[in-house]
């Protein structure tokens, strides 16, 4: 089952974590498809980078990052004319799995779901599961949504 972004603004479960697949070349004209839609498009990965690069004190990077990406999701996300939810769309994750952040990725989008609808745009291998897998990482490094629904998004390019 596919969603319309206006069941993604109007989500009434527990968890409004919304996939947006779209292929790699497509990338930027997804982006701007919901962009054209006043749904604001974090590149997190370019985000957190430029946090961590700034940052004085690294002694509680993964504390910090985390953080980050919490207010990040916060305060960029919008409310859309006569919808129930804000919406934020995120892409570029790889960052939040960094051995070195010792992150839990999928919580900080789980616990975002939550009061926002959050729409992953995801221009990797996408099956039939809740996981979301790199072509290039053998599994190694992954997504796991396994234990919340995670909706698709149709959205026409």
């Amino acid at each position: 089952m596919t969603y319309t972004i206006e069941e993604v603004l109007n989500s009434i479960d527990h968890h409004k974590l919304f996939v947006y697949p779209c292929k790699g070349d497509h990338l930027n004209a997804s982006i701007g498809l919901l962009e054209s839609s006043q749904i604001r498009c974090i590149n997190v990965g370019k985000e957190v980078a430029t946090y961590i690069e700034q940052l004085q004190d690294d002694s509680y990077l993964g504390i910090y990052v985390y953080d980050f990406a919490k207010k990040l999701l916060e305060t960029k996300k919008a409310k859309m004319g006569g919808a129930i939810n804000d919406v934020v769309a995120v892409y570029n994750l790889g960052i939040l799995l960094e051995p070195s952040l010792e992150l839990k990725a999928t919580q900080i989008l789980k616990d975002a779901s939550k009061s926002i609808s959050v729409i992953i745009i995801w221009e990797n291998h996408l099956d039939n599961t809740n996981i979301l897998k790199w072509p290039t990482q053998d599994n190694k490094y992954a997504l796991d949504f396994s234990d919340v629904p995670l909706k698709r998004v149709q959205y026409e390019i």
